[in-house]
């Protein structure tokens, strides 16, 4: 575990939330030490690995917060609220932090995750491999600007 990395990354997000939101923040650790591994291995500089890091965390809350929407549940309500919270807090960090390609390649699966929630399926896919498909083709993408 690359713990620099962690409490970086904790404290990066801590400066971008919102006190007011009343949003505990929770580190999924299993979750956030496969990225870890996914992010040594592409050699990143250390701000982006705790931005890239940040994000994944604020999508992987979210999607728990709507996960455990229920009609029958008293905090129906807040549920969708803080997951539409943390989705907003991680477009708005994503621009800030000039991740915009992230976002549009991160899309799609995140429509088919809503529309899963949505329909009452459950979401087992991994936004993990999600962000290697991601730093893999910014990778080829480099190395191709590089061979013209």
């Amino acid at each position: 575990m690359n713990t620099r990395l962690m409490n970086d990354t904790v404290r990066l997000l801590h400066e971008e939330w919102s006190p007011i939101a009343g949003i505990v923040l929770d580190i999924p650790c299993h979750d956030m030490n496969r990225l870890v591994q996914v992010l040594d291995h592409h050699q990143l500089e250390p701000k982006r690995q705790t931005v890239l890091l940040a994000l994944y965390n604020l999508l992987h809350m979210a999607r728990e917060r709507h996960r455990d929407c229920s009609f029958s549940d008293p905090d129906l309500t807040r549920n969708i609220l803080d997951g539409d919270y943390l989705y907003s807090l991680y477009l708005q960090m994503a621009v800030k932090f000039q991740e915009t390609n992230l976002v549009s390649h991160l899309a799609p699966v995140l429509k088919q995750q809503k529309i899963a929630l949505a329909e009452g399926r459950l979401i087992d896919e991994d936004l993990t491999m999600h962000f290697e498909k991601f730093l893999c083709g910014e990778y080829k993408q480099k190395q191709t600007g590089k061979a013209m």
